[in-house]
C-alpha cells in the first residue's frame, strides 16, 4: 500500500475505515483478534468478497486468513459466528486444560502452549511461515504485543469526535503501562472528509 511516488495526503472512498481494514485481511497471512474482541463483535469469516479471495489465491495465500487467538483459560465466546463459519480456519493457543466443545462449524486447532503468551504464539506462527501477522486488538493484546517489541507497523484512524469519557476506550489498555514509550515514525496519511488514517512504523 505504500508507494515512494504516492503523495502524502490522498482522498480515499467512503467507509475508509472498512475498506482498509478488509484491504489489510487480504494481504495478511493471519489474523490475530483479542478474546474481548471476538466477543464485543461477533467476528464471522475475515475475507468475503469474491475479488479479495481471488486475489489471495493469485498470491498462493488461503482464500480466508487463520483467525488466530491466545487464551489463557480457554473461555472463549464459542457461540461467536467465528466459530459456525465452516470455511473459516481458527488457532488457539492456550495453556489451559480441556478441549474445545462439540458442534463447531469452523476448522479450529487447538495448540498447547507451555505459557499462552502472544510471544509464544507468534513464534509458533513463524515457524509456520506467517511472516505477515495482522492484529485487530483490543487494547490488552495491542499492550503485551507493543511491550514485547512485536510490533513492526501501526494503523491508527483519527475521527473528529471529542467525548471526555473517563472509561473511553483506548488502543493501548491493561494492568501497567508500556515498560517504555514506543517510539512511531509516520509512513504515510490518506484523508477521507474530516478522517485521517494514518501508518506508522514502530521503532
Amino acid at each position: 500500500m505504500g508507494d515512494a511516488h504516492q503523495p502524502e495526503f490522498l482522498l480515499v472512498p467512503a467507509d475508509a475505515d472498512t475498506l482498509l481494514l478488509t484491504e489489510l485481511r487480504a494481504l495478511a497471512d493471519a489474523v490475530l483478534i483479542g478474546t474481548g474482541t471476538v466477543r464485543a463483535e461477533g467476528y464471522g469469516r475475515l475475507v468475503r468478497n469474491p475479488e479479495r479471495i481471488a486475489r489471495r489465491r493469485a498470491a498462493g495465500l488461503a482464500e480466508t486468513p487463520p483467525a488466530v487467538l491466545v487464551s489463557r483459560s480457554l473461555d472463549l465466546p464459542w457461540e461467536a459466528p467465528l466459530f459456525a463459519a465452516a470455511d473459516q480456519p481458527v488457532i488457539v493457543y492456550t495453556a489451559a486444560g480441556g478441549e474445545l466443545p462439540g458442534g463447531l462449524a469452523a476448522p479450529v486447532e487447538l495448540v498447547r502452549l507451555a505459557e499462552a503468551t502472544p510471544a509464544a504464539a507468534l513464534a509458533d506462527l513463524r515457524a509456520r511461515d506467517v511472516r505477515a501477522l495482522l492484529c485487530e486488538g483490543g487494547p490488552t493484546l495491542n499492550r503485551a504485543l507493543l511491550a514485547d517489541g512485536l510490533v513492526d507497523e501501526l494503523f491508527l484512524t483519527l475521527t473528529p469526535k471529542l467525548t471526555g469519557e473517563p472509561d473511553a476506550r483506548r488502543i493501548v489498555d491493561g494492568d501497567a503501562g508500556l515498560p517504555r514509550p514506543a517510539e512511531l515514525a509516520l509512513r504515510w496519511a490518506l484523508r477521507h472528509g474530516d478522517e485521517l488514517f494514518l501508518r506508522y512504523g514502530v521503532g
